[in-house]
């Protein structure tokens, strides 16, 4: 269908973000919500919805790794150096900022498209502040704090079957048997099918977002690593542009973002929904919770959909210690709001 690569990277970006972005509005995902509402009303619909995102993600990641079908090894989330103190403490900052600012990337992103100020004013700091930590006053910070705390890893891999010299079906087998325990002891009281499909679709994004970049848009003459889902990346540099002036290059994940948003006003368009509302909470902690988002995402690696999703799918040990610190984040975050 394309002859040049980029074209699948940005076709396919674009497509899955408007097909996230679509399930996102339509079932309110976010794992903000869902760790609040397992936190403060014993609600688990939404972390048993996660937990089928997580099952089909890896379990189809894994898969077109272990066929040769797609290089996942050669990803940023498995590379040869281990930052746990990076990723703990990003993943916590993120997860306290998200809670801030009412939502984790892509429902800001959502809110942002159907017209809510505090929507873009969550984007707006979470961007500026991505690229302060990507690029700016805060980088040589971080780059001398991974620097002098990563751990190299003698096998060059940061997948857990790597590290620990286990058999890949042994890892998938034991990790899908865990979230599938989960999902069928939490299911007799909080079943929700329509939640549980929204859950396997997101998962499947992922898939198709290793397959678009390690497969469709593969280069024999010009071999990249594949990429899969992001939004703290393209958030960073779109700050970087609106403070520099520095575009952005089109690439899977600047266009997954870009999707997200245009299907998010197209849909509120159409159903008569897209209207400026008005910041209902404080928008003094809209914007820190956006910032901090900015600075944990970039610091972590990664954000709920960096980490969350695509990391989390190659079974980084990296990636699941940032998810484990974004969870513990939003908890304290919602215990300290509760509070309040």
């Amino acid at each position: 269908m394309f002859d040049n690569p980029t074209s699948w990277l940005i076709a396919g970006g674009l497509a899955l973000g408007v097909i996230f972005g679509l399930i996102v509005r339509q079932y309110r995902m976010c794992l903000v919500a869902a760790v609040s509402n397992a936190t403060l009303v014993k609600d688990y619909r939404y972390m048993l919805a996660f937990a089928m995102a997580a099952l089909v993600a890896i379990t189809g990641t894994q898969l077109l790794e272990i066929n040769a079908m797609v290089e996942v090894s050669k990803a940023g989330y498995r590379n040869g150096s281990l930052d746990l103190v990076g990723v703990i403490l990003g993943g916590l900052v993120f997860g306290i900022g998200a809670t801030l600012a009412g939502g984790d990337a892509t429902r800001v992103l959502v809110l942002a498209g159907q017209g809510s100020k505090a929507g873009w004013t969550a984007l707006f700091f979470f961007a500026i502040f991505a690229a302060v930590a990507q690029f700016g006053l805060l980088a040589d910070i971080r780059v001398s704090s991974m620097t002098n705390t990563s751990i190299s890893l003698a096998g060059g891999d940061a997948g857990i079957a790597e590290m620990f010299s286990v058999s890949k079906w042994i890892v998938l087998i034991v990790v899908d048997v865990l979230l599938i325990a989960f999902i069928a002891v939490k299911w007799k009281q909080h079943a929700d099918f329509k939640l549980l499909l929204g859950g396997a679709m997101l998962g499947a994004t992922v898939i198709a977002a290793w397959y678009t970049s390690g497969v469709l848009a593969f280069d024999d003459f010009n071999p990249k690593a594949p990429s899969a889902i992001s939004v703290s990346g393209p958030m960073s540099r779109a700050g970087n542009m609106l403070v520099a002036g520095d575009t952005p290059t089109l690439s899977l994940a600047v266009s997954f973002v870009i999707g997200v948003i245009a299907i998010s006003f197209v849909m509120a368009i159409i159903t008569r929904q897209f209207q400026f509302t008005a910041i209902r909470t404080s928008s003094g902690m809209i914007a820190l919770g956006g910032a901090l988002m900015g600075i944990g995402g970039t610091v972590a690696y990664g954000c709920n959909v960096g980490q969350g999703f695509s990391g989390l799918s190659t079974l980084s040990l990296e990636s699941i210690v940032a998810v484990i610190a974004m969870l513990v984040g939003i908890k304290l975050a919602t215990r300290w709001l509760e509070r309040g």
